[in-house]
């Protein structure tokens, strides 16, 4: 399975491009400290995105079984049908991608609230499926828009280590996930009633989005300083 990954490496290698750094002198070579406080609102938010992310993609055949379903070509069916939602999310992010996370967070967490809430309320397989594909269309828009929202007023010189501490924390989300909902489970009647514990919290988290994140936050040039806007 892992082998499939390889013939990507080809298009990647003419691809992909790295920005030339500014010219600096050597007593320049330290690398300037990262803006901590400007870093802890998204990556905060991003352990919080990494439970939504996965919660999903751990819990579906846990759902289907719930409701019925035995069939694990079924489920792993329907597991593809969520994949190809995050997919399409993430397709779209692109041409969206000039909006502020502002305006995206609300609506990427609002959408995949919709879904855990849409599995929670109905025992059909079907409908459970479109409630995920909501979930996964929702979260395959949020991740790009979280690790921008990341980065976008890091320095060149910052932008490693920025994303680098981005992805710390959406591991940690996602490693938590299952725990997470596996203790909000046990008081709460079962795994899709944790899900709808979820949701709610997902579409609490959008709203404060909508309120905290602020409204203009223009993307800083990759060779630009911080310092140097006026």
């Amino acid at each position: 399975m892992y082998v499939v990954a390889a013939p990507l490496a080809i298009p990647m290698a003419f691809k992909l491009w790295q920005p030339a750094p500014p010219d600096k002198s050597p007593a320049d070579n330290h690398l300037p400290k990262l803006p901590w406080a400007q870093l802890a609102a998204p990556c905060l938010v991003t352990i919080f995105g990494g439970i939504v992310f996965y919660a999903l993609i751990v819990e579906l055949p846990y759902v289907l079984t719930e409701v019925g379903v035995s069939s694990t070509g079924t489920i792993g069916l329907v597991s593809v049908i969520m994949s190809l939602g995050t997919a399409v999310g993430a397709i779209v992010f692109g041409p969206l991608a000039g909006e502020t996370p502002r305006v995206l967070l609300p609506f990427e967490f609002g959408l995949s609230a919709a879904g855990f809430l849409v599995v929670f309320a109905s025992a059909s397989p079907v409908v459970i499926t479109i409630g995920a594909v909501l979930t996964g269309f929702g979260t395959g828009m949020l991740l790009p828009t979280l690790v921008t929202w990341a980065v976008k007023r890091l320095a060149f010189e910052q932008r490693g280590r920025g994303t680098g501490l981005w992805t710390s924390t959406l591991f940690l989300g996602e490693f938590a996930s299952p725990l997470v909902l596996s203790a909000i489970s046990t008081g709460a009647g079962g795994i899709r009633g944790a899900l709808a514990v979820l949701g709610l919290a997902t579409a609490i988290m959008a709203g404060l989005t909508a309120v905290v994140v602020r409204r203009n936050n223009r993307p800083l040039h990759v060779i630009e300083s911080p310092h140097a806007e006026s």
